[in-house]
């Protein structure tokens, strides 16, 4: 199994997420936080976005350079579109996320801000090898989330930039723990 695979088998439950947003320390932290739980966005993703590539009218953020150097355009919720605009403010071009320092954010900020964001918050990485949260569990949990609800598989590879769908199946297809013990409580007070 992948080590993909593997740590698929970790997520946040989205009362966990938003607990996670509500302790970040800034606007432009909770908007880092909305997007990549909200998205399912890779944190190098997040840090390379430019203000041009937030399509506010069609509630799309277009991906110039994934994984592979592929680009795609994934869907956005109001919420976190009205968070982007109050923290653009003025700004109409350039980098999306920018540092404090009105520099490009590094990918090590980022990995803080989560981290700080879910200590606050006193949620915990679900895997105890893990000291803290990662942004990549919100790409997980993200697209647990989507299937759990209903979304079509070939939706959520479409949202993930998986090229190939064998890729999201090996790493979603299978149900999560609390799926399999929601689905056996319900069997089981049926049968008894």
């Amino acid at each position: 199994m992948s080590e993909a695979a593997k740590e698929s088998f970790y997520y946040l439950a989205k009362e966990d997420i938003g607990k996670i947003i509500l302790c970040a320390s800034s606007l432009r932290d909770r908007v880092i936080i909305k997007i990549l739980a909200r998205t399912g966005m890779r944190r190098f993703e997040l840090r390379d976005l430019t203000i041009k590539d937030v399509d506010f009218g069609k509630k799309r953020i277009y991906i110039r350079s994934g994984k592979g150097d592929k680009s795609r355009t994934v869907p956005v919720d109001s919420d976190t579109l009205q968070d982007i605009k109050f923290y653009l403010g003025d700004r109409s071009s350039g980098k999306l996320i920018i540092s404090n320092k009105q520099s490009t954010i590094s990918l090590k900020q980022i990995n803080e801000i989560v981290a700080k964001c879910g200590q606050r918050a006193g949620v915990n990485h679900p895997n105890p090898a893990k000291k803290c949260i990662n942004p990549h569990l919100f790409r997980h949990s993200f697209a647990r989330m989507m299937l759990e609800k209903g979304m079509r598989m070939e939706e959520v590879q479409k949202i993930l930039g998986h090229s190939s769908i064998k890729t999201t199946i090996d790493v979603y297809g299978t149900p999560s723990m609390d799926s399999v013990q929601k689905s056996y409580e319900k069997i089981m007070g049926d049968l008894f």
